[in-house]
């Protein structure tokens, strides 16, 4: 188990700054976010090196954008046997979007497109410990796409905390707390964690 603990500014003058701690219940993070957006690659080999000194596996979607960033970034790390990629099509499998890591069609067959991305998405969000989430949408007004307000909405109902890289913080909620923050010192945004069962523990009951 690992435990994050963020700064916290303290209501009162002169005192010291507290920290709000909660772990995970597990070492995996998906990698997720706007099928419109790619990251600089030095960027995600950054954060994947930051994750793997701690111990951290790696899901990944199979789309364009982020999961696409994410995943040539792995390739190009000593991190390729850590990675599970999650594909929604068949053809998703191949090395034109694989890249040659590990990938597997994760839905049902003949499902409709949209409910096969649905159902990918859905099935990455249960088995990782946390998201770091890109949800801006660079071709639309940096709104956040439908594919990243699902993976966010489904995280929460799955009490899986999230690290979501924006300028703006996510709408408050008395399902989460939403804490301004950097993560490894590579991005900037906020965590949204469900209130941990206890305090310092996990927010899901999973041990």
């Amino acid at each position: 188990m690992l435990t994050f603990s963020v700064p916290v500014k303290s209501i009162s003058k002169g005192e010291d700054n507290t920290f709000y701690s909660f772990s995970l219940t597990h070492k995996a993070v998906l990698f997720a976010g706007s099928r419109n957006l790619m990251l600089p690659k030095q960027t995600c080999s950054d954060l994947l090196s930051a994750f793997a000194r701690l111990g951290f596996g790696f899901f990944v979607g199979c789309a364009n954008g982020v999961d696409r960033s994410f995943r040539l970034a792995m390739t190009d790390s000593s991190y390729q046997d850590r990675c599970f990629v999650a594909c929604a099509f068949e053809n998703r499998i191949k090395p034109a979007y694989s890249y040659g890591l590990f990938a597997s069609v994760v839905v049902p067959d003949n499902l409709h497109p949209k409910a096969a991305l649905y159902r990918r998405t859905l099935w990455l969000v249960r088995r990782c410990a946390m998201i770091l989430l890109f949800p801006e949408d660079p071709h639309n007004n940096n709104l956040w796409g439908k594919g990243s307000s699902l993976a966010f909405k489904a995280a929460m109902f799955h009490l899986k905390p999230v690290f979501v890289v924006t300028d703006s913080p996510p709408k408050n909620s008395l399902l989460y707390r939403v804490l301004p923050s950097n993560l490894f010192g590579v991005v900037q945004g906020y965590w949204v964690v469900p209130h941990p069962i206890k305090k310092g523990g996990t927010c899901d009951e999973q041990l």
